[in-house]
């Protein structure tokens, strides 16, 4: 046992201890701050046992109460404690609440070195140094529960205070006069020893946790390696590259797994091994060749390598990039290659191309369609005037005049022309239409006669039929447009003996089969496929095919616009056309029509044309064009109608203004006229007169009366030119109610 005499040992070490102090603040002041910024344990980082040991053989030297508590307040070590504390201010709530506060206080905003002492509020001296590791304040050192020895002791505060709380008197009586007391001399050199024995546990507690940091440092690092390297290997492994590390000769230092493939043989019976042992002789040498160009150059190459996968047979196109590797000091070491699929990308590169070519052509069928709809207007107006004047002058004249032939060459010139007119109309997708409800089978029933005599009786014609054909909507006299114009091709395509097929089938297509089969488009499809057993075309004729005026028949036997013609139809439609042809294997057309839904009565295609009517009703003609008002008011007038002109808008309106609405039965009124279009023109004159009936007449309707070439439900229609017998049959089916 340690007796008191020992103190001088224990102030020797003391000494010690302030110079080790010194040592470590300098050691402390070069560390950053958040060296140590986690949070620390105080238990983990002491030697409890120890300390609790040093702190005992203090207590019996000094007979001074000790304890260490961390930042929380929990008690890590105590020595010696008063009976006053631990049995009765401690146990009390209020009291602990004194001592609690007192702690508090006591360890807030303490530098390392210092100490101060407080007097709590139950009447007790506490001292106080706090413990740092590093920069961080982890705990503090106590002492206390006593009186310095020049303090006033109060005992009836202590009397007071046993009856306050409750506590038994004499025993706390007892308790309060076992308290020691002490001068603030003693205090200080006590309190010294105690600054340096926290420095001392602030050194050990320091180097503990700079070798753990260190330690903890190098594991860290260490695992980082092994995640690095296992990520990396991960990462190589799940490219959908080929990657691969070969030697200045060409043997193999490693690979991924995808490359494992590629030779249907694992990494570690790949390594060690050249492509001379996987692969044939040929393509071998350009591996080779294509590793030392990468190696000479100094610098990555790429190159293109057509390669089968041994795991399974497939081929792709790879672009491989093939860079040169060196070590630290620069000197070649071998040559790393990544190989990437370019199959799809080839494929879409072609596609792309195709497309762009695509959209060029339809441009340059857009501008001949612009084209087209910017002369219609006037060039249907001189035409109108032309066949208007030649129909009437070839009812004036005699039969037996010389002149009668010239007069029908012009009128057979101005047909062709007006044919010609509608034709690039259709192309353009600019031809107005009045699409119905029907059934494709019936609309080529109808045309079966007249399609036999087109072709010829040397040419069979098989008509194939689906019994069960989805409805369709589409302006019947389009599909006359689309079957005449495919028979004259056909047979020419054939010249002499031959067969021309036509059948009708229902289609689907979903998004999986459009994606893979360029030009189609999802949904239902009523399809007609017409096909010939000619000549057949070559694939340069098929990319011309279907643009204006492009012809393969000799001058004078062709416009070149049949096949355009169909284009627009079936791009008027929402559809869309396919061609198969090679030389001498004939010719089959597909076109699709979009499947018509809504439930509506299917028209039946009959042929309602019957002898030119007259009449005597009264007609209000508005036509900004003055020699086609001419030649309009002469026809109606022998036709026997009483003809009102108006060459504008604003004169049709003095008229309807000075006569009472009864006597006029009818507006012929032009679509596309200065200051005011057709058809606000009758909205404004059926203000008035509601039970006037309207006909527009147009060589080119723009967007006035139709919404993409389609005639708006309401609309009654003639397109010009037209002839006395057109004009005298759409007026009667105006006027008598009758469907056209």
């Amino acid at each position: 046992m340690i007796d008191r005499e020992t103190y001088e040992k224990l102030e020797q070490r003391v000494k010690d201890l302030e110079k080790e102090k010194l040592e470590l603040l300098e050691k402390v002041s070069e560390i950053k701050p958040e060296i140590f910024s986690e949070n620390l344990d105080l238990k983990s980082i002491i030697n409890i046992d120890e300390v609790q040991s040093i702190m005992d053989d203090f207590h019996y030297l000094t007979n001074m109460v000790t304890a260490i508590l961390d930042m929380k307040g929990e008690v890590i070590e105590s020595t010696g404690w008063q009976d006053i504390c631990t049995k009765f201010h401690r146990v009390h709530l209020e009291t602990s609440h004194n001592c609690t506060k007192s702690d508090l206080y006591l360890s807030k905003n303490l530098k390392p070195g210092e100490y101060v002492d407080y007097k709590c509020k139950n009447g007790l001296w506490d001292v106080v140094t706090p413990l740092y590791v590093g920069t961080n304040h982890l705990g503090n050192i106590f002492t206390g529960q006593f009186f310095y020895d020049d303090d006033e002791i109060d005992e009836d505060f202590f009397i007071k205070q046993a009856e306050k709380y409750g506590f038994d008197k004499e025993p706390y009586l007892d308790a309060f006069k076992n308290i020691p007391r002490y001068n603030k001399e003693t205090i200080d050199h006590l309190m010294s020893f105690l600054v340096k024995f926290t420095t001392y546990i602030s050194k050990i507690s320091f180097s503990n946790l700079q070798l753990e940091k260190e330690i903890k440092k190098r594991k860290r690092a260490e695992n980082a390696l092994k995640e690095s390297e296992a990520h990396m290997r991960s990462l190589i492994d799940s490219l959908p590259d080929l990657v691969w590390l070969k030697d200045t000769n060409g043997v193999y230092l490693s690979c991924n797994s995808k490359f494992e493939r590629l030779f249907g043989a694992k990494k570690k019976d790949i390594i060690g091994k050249s492509d001379y042992d996987f692969v044939d002789e040929k393509l071998a040498d350009f591996f080779r060749k294509n590793d030392e160009i990468a190696m000479a150059a100094g610098k990555p190459c790429i190159n293109e390598e057509e390669v089968t996968y041994a795991d399974d047979g497939h081929t792709e196109l790879l672009e491989t990039i093939k860079s040169p590797m060196h070590n630290f000091e620069g000197k070649l070491i071998g040559v790393l290659g990544v190989g990437r699929d370019i199959t799809e990308r080839r494929k879409n590169e072609e596609e792309r191309t195709k497309l762009k070519t695509d959209l060029q052509q339809a441009q340059k069928m857009e501008s001949v369609g612009r084209l087209a709809g910017g002369v219609a207007h006037d060039f249907n107006n001189m035409l109108s005037i032309i066949m208007g004047n030649t129909d009437m002058l070839l009812e004036d004249i005699d039969s037996l005049n010389p002149g009668i032939e010239n007069l029908q060459e012009i009128q057979k010139a101005a047909k062709r022309s007006a044919n010609l007119t509608r034709q690039l109309l259709a192309f353009a997708r600019k031809q107005t239409i009045a699409p119905k409800v029907l059934n494709f089978n019936d609309a080529v029933d109808g045309m079966l006669k007249m399609l036999s005599r087109l072709i010829g009786e040397d040419i069979e014609l098989a008509w194939l039929p689906f019994k069960q054909l989805w409805p369709v909507k589409i302006d019947p006299s389009q599909i006359d447009q689309v079957l005449a114009n495919f028979c004259v091709n056909a047979r020419d395509a054939i010249k002499s003996v031959g067969k021309v097929t036509i059948e009708t089938e229902n289609v689907s297509f979903d998004k999986a089969y459009c994606h893979d089969h360029a030009g189609f488009k999802p949904g239902d499809y009523v399809v007609m496929a017409f096909s010939d057993d000619g000549c057949g075309m070559d694939n340069e004729t098929l990319k011309y095919l279907f643009e204006p005026f492009f012809t393969t028949k000799e001058n004078g036997r062709g416009t070149g616009l049949g096949l355009a013609t169909v284009y627009g139809i079936v791009k008027q439609n929402k559809g869309f056309i396919n061609v198969y042809s090679e030389p001498g294997q004939g010719t089959t057309f597909k076109i699709y029509f979009p499947r018509y839904n809504q439930t509506t009565t299917i028209v039946e295609k009959t042929n309602t044309r019957k002898t030119a009517k007259t009449g005597n009703e009264t007609i209000l003609l508005v036509e900004d064009e003055k020699a086609i008002l001419r030649t309009t008011s002469m026809i109606l007038k022998r036709l026997g109608y009483k003809v009102l002109s108006a060459s504008t808008p604003g004169k049709a309106i003095e008229i309807i203004e000075e006569l009472a609405s009864k006597d006029i039965d009818l507006l012929i009124t032009d679509v596309v006229m200065p200051q005011m279009n057709g058809r606000d023109l009758s909205k404004k004159i059926l203000q008035s007169c509601p039970n006037i009936k309207c006909l527009f007449m147009s060589g080119y309707t723009a967007n006035v009366i139709a919404h993409h070439g389609v005639l708006d439900s309401d609309v009654k229609f003639i397109n010009k030119p037209f002839s006395k017998q057109d004009l005298a049959y759409r007026i009667r089916e105006v006027l008598d109610h009758e469907q056209f």
